[in-house]
């Protein structure tokens, strides 16, 4: 059965009328968790191993490349063959990925670490653009954000429960039972999307891989607003992302309270997206650009709370302010391409805004040991902070950004957006 197009009908629709919707979103949610898990568990091994922000950045920086690299491939896939399929075979990847680590870890030297957030990335970068692709084919168009948004919000939730369950675990038993729990959500994961069919996936013309790749490219460059709102996301990654990220376990185990605060702080930027995820999910504001990326300037808090010798439940307020605010705007973008643009090169759009996302991280992961061993943390993290905040904030001045749209084409008044049926990739079966 095709998914109902008319903005009529989807308004009348819930969620829980569309089950293959609900096996694909519980499938990523067990996997939300793990790949929460993952780096939280290696970060604090290598702690308790004496690493410094160099082997910390090495082990983080594996999954960001993995990501760079194969993304655009990943989306190339996904609007080739079944999506399920390529969410199953991903889930199932990363099981094997964790399992083999966990057998081989205590021979394993810190820097390998970084080798297998690698694979884990590899797995990653076939799984996002899939999964998010998939959805305009599960939802009428008049539900894409509340879909979005759930799909946000459990892994949101998920990233909450991994963050605390990686810090505590690691804490209380020790890296084996963390990296035992990842493998069995990700076995979780692969088993709940079984069964799920992709038809539209029988139907998808055949052209070269250069040729998709190609189109893809095109596509951004015949939009300067996706191609603006991508650039300022990967400076946000860069200079706001990476460093934060990087000398968060060790402040934490500095002056924050350790192990278990460090846990606290990522938990509460996921708990912070929550209440964001509930607003974007039912919110449409006429200008839904001017308010995503004037809020994605004060991203730049996380570093800023980093840089001072501010008490944990300050810092971790200012994470939960960067976890709303990433959510505001990731719900309504996201939802923007998904009617914006073309069902034929949805999953290589979507590819490629990860990948410009990514772009710049490993960049940022390698260069912030360099530069608090040239400059010290807090003028690091203060010129992190202003590069953040100053690079959405200019993209306000490309035209089509303030409106997530093509300058010449007002939204319509449905809600539905103007390519609401044109993003229908096809009936997905169970």
């Amino acid at each position: 059965m095709s998914a109902p197009t008319s903005p009529a009908t989807g308004t009348a629709e819930k969620l829980s009328q569309h089950p293959r919707f609900l096996r694909v979103w519980a499938s990523q949610s067990a996997g939300a968790v793990a790949d929460q898990i993952l780096p939280v568990a290696f970060a604090l091994h290598a702690v308790q191993l004496g690493a410094g922000a160099g082997t910390i950045a090495v082990i983080l920086a594996g999954r960001a490349i993995a990501l760079v690299v194969c993304l655009l491939a990943g989306g190339i896939l996904a609007d080739r063959v079944s999506r399920p399929r390529i969410l199953f075979t991903a889930d199932l990847l990363r099981t094997a990925i964790v399992l083999g680590t966990l057998l081989a870890l205590d021979d394993l030297p810190l820097a390998a670490l970084g080798i297998v957030t690698a694979l884990s990335g590899v797995a990653e970068s076939l799984s996002r653009p899939a999964m998010r692709s998939l959805i305009p084919a599960l939802l009428p168009a008049a539900l894409l954000e509340r879909g979005n948004a759930l799909m946000s919000a459990v892994q949101r939730s998920a990233t909450l429960l991994g963050a605390l369950a990686g810090a505590a675990i690691v804490t209380a038993i020790g890296i084996h039972a963390a990296l035992g729990l990842a493998a069995l959500l990700f076995a979780t994961g692969a088993l709940a999307v079984l069964g799920v069919r992709d038809v539209a996936a029988d139907n998808r013309a055949r052209t070269s891989i250069l040729a998709d790749a190609a189109a893809g490219i095109a596509t951004v460059r015949r939009r300067p607003w996706v191609a603006a709102v991508m650039a300022a996301v990967a400076v946000q990654l860069f200079a706001g992302t990476a460093p934060s990220l990087t000398l968060l376990p060790l402040i934490a185990a500095d002056r924050l309270g350790g192990e278990l605060a460090y846990g606290l702080v990522l938990a509460a930027a996921a708990a912070g997206a929550l209440p964001a995820i509930a607003l974007a999910g039912r919110w449409r504001p006429r200008r839904p650009g001017t308010v995503s990326m004037l809020a994605l300037t004060t991203y730049a808090a996380l570093p800023a709370s980093l840089a001072f010798a501010l008490p944990l439940p300050v810092t971790a307020l200012c994470f939960a302010l960067g976890g709303f605010v990433v959510e505001i705007y990731f719900i309504s973008w996201l939802s923007a391409l998904q009617r914006e643009i073309p069902a034929e090169v949805l999953g290589k759009t979507l590819a490629l805004d990860q990948l410009s996302a990514f772009a710049l991280l490993p960049v940022g992961y390698a260069l912030t040991g360099p530069a608090v061993a040239a400059f010290g943390i807090q003028p690091t993290l203060i010129a992190a902070a202003a590069l953040t905040a100053a690079a959405s904030a200019v993209t306000l001045l490309v035209p089509g950004v303030s409106t997530f749209s093509d300058p010449a084409t007002a939204p319509t008044s449905d809600g539905g957006g103007r390519r609401g049926s044109g993003t229908r990739n096809g009936a997905v079966t169970g």
